[in-house]
């Protein structure tokens, strides 16, 4: 993911900060203001409760942002979405059944910062997965085509040479190769 995705998170940090900063400097105060009312020193803790929860969850989303990795090859795409504590799934997009992608970058943020959505269409039925955030998408997209046309081009010359591989589902490869000259 492109680190555009956090800039709100990390704003509402920045103001949190800000608050944290302005309670410690009138820390004087806010004693004298606590002290005297119950009502207030609930509040605080509430207050202190909350911070310290809201501190947290920003840090988690930080990891997780950089827990969340796609990896390309030569014949398949990895997406590995890893949480500190609950989730971790991988989803990989054999080569072979895309069927067309797609490079989705409207807007001013996307084209400047160079980010944007990949989708990709499976051949297998109308089914479609989206890369969502995707830094430097022009590279990605292009690197996902050429790994595509090239295992292709693989199979067509595999077919041409006479060379049969089975599918999975058969539980079978056979390899027979016409001489050459």
């Amino acid at each position: 993911h492109h680190w555009i995705s956090l800039v709100r998170e990390i704003f509402y940090f920045l103001i949190f900060l800000t608050v944290i900063t302005i309670v410690f400097v009138k820390n004087g105060e806010i004693k004298n203001l606590v002290h005297d009312s119950k009502e207030l020193r609930f509040l605080f803790v509430i207050g202190f409760f909350v911070g310290t929860v809201y501190f947290h969850r920003f840090f988690m989303k930080m990891m997780n942002h950089f827990l969340h990795v796609g990896i390309i090859t030569d014949r398949r795409i990895v997406d590995h979405n890893k949480t500190l504590f609950f989730t971790d799934t991988m989803d990989a997009i054999d080569m072979g059944q895309i069927q067309n992608i797609e490079r989705v970058s409207e807007g001013l943020l996307p084209n400047l910062f160079k980010y944007g959505d990949i989708k990709i269409y499976l051949s297998s039925s109308a089914a479609y997965r989206t890369l969502t955030c995707v830094p430097n998408d022009k590279f990605h997209f292009r690197c996902i085509t050429r790994q595509k046309e090239s295992l292709q081009l693989s199979m067509r010359d595999r077919q041409h040479d006479g060379i049969t591989i089975s599918t999975p589902d058969q539980q079978k490869s056979t390899f027979t190769t016409a001489p050459k000259g």
